[in-house]
């Protein structure tokens, strides 16, 4: 019997890492805790072949559905497609769109047109896939006419926990920073973080299809009380 191949010392590394960045931002501060259930689907493929020039362009469209009050009330829709340019095989540039619809707790509901831009680039490890995403979001609140700049920085590893590598473990975190003031509540800094650990399933021969659950943990920078959501994400990742 063949044993699982695994990095030497990843697994305690990874999961001391988790820990860290899952309650390093609500140390300080007094926070309103809340479970939340999120759903998200993210597929993306090339627009064309090598013989009609676009096999360097990519699509890319991801659908998110999110419950708050332990997962029994509708709290926000996401819907963000987008055009991509692969520059090399482990870096691509995308652009794009997305539209938002929050109902939020003790605010009206309301809708957030987005600009988006993003490099995405395969970083070349040994063991384990190490994936990193820098966002810049141009965010537009309906009936608002201040326009809110963030950017979003996320680090991604999945590390094979079988030798076929079909199972693996998710680790990611997502940060967060407004960069200006708005009318409509934006403050200028670091406003969030996201810390997910989970494990993963490949579908398909291919590869091609995955599925990851785990628990995310989302910790939001508020005047007078931060929130801190504890999130069971259910994600499906197709590529074409």
């Amino acid at each position: 019997m063949h044993r699982a191949t695994r990095p030497n010392g990843s697994w305690r590394q990874a999961l001391r890492l988790f820990a860290l960045l899952a309650i390093a931002p609500g140390i300080a501060a007094q926070t309103q805790d809340d479970g939340a259930l999120w759903a998200m689907w993210l597929g993306q493929g090339k627009l064309g072949d090598k013989d009609s020039g676009l096999d360097r362009w990519r699509w890319w469209l991801d659908a998110q559905v999110r419950w708050r009050d332990n997962g029994q009330t509708y709290d926000a829709g996401i819907f963000r497609p987008g055009i991509g340019y692969a520059i090399t095989d482990r870096v691509t540039a995308h652009f794009g769109y997305a539209f938002i619809e929050s109902d939020p707790a003790g605010r009206d509901p309301f809708h957030e047109n987005r600009l988006w831009q993003q490099l995405n680039w395969n970083v070349p490890v040994e063991g384990f896939t190490l994936q990193s995403r820098t966002r810049l979001e141009e965010r537009f609140v309906e009936d608002q006419s201040d326009e809110g700049w963030r950017l979003r920085q996320f680090f991604k590893a999945t590390v094979p926990v079988v030798e076929d590598k079909t199972t693996f473990v998710s680790i990611w975190d997502e940060m967060f920073w407004d960069l200006g003031d708005t009318d409509w509540g934006q403050r200028t800094g670091f406003r969030q973080n996201r810390a997910f650990l989970g494990l993963g399933q490949f579908l398909d021969e291919k590869k091609s299809v995955s599925i990851e659950v785990g628990y995310l943990n989302q910790w939001i920078d508020r005047p007078g009380e931060d929130r801190l959501n504890h999130v069971l994400l259910v994600c499906m990742f197709m590529t074409f």
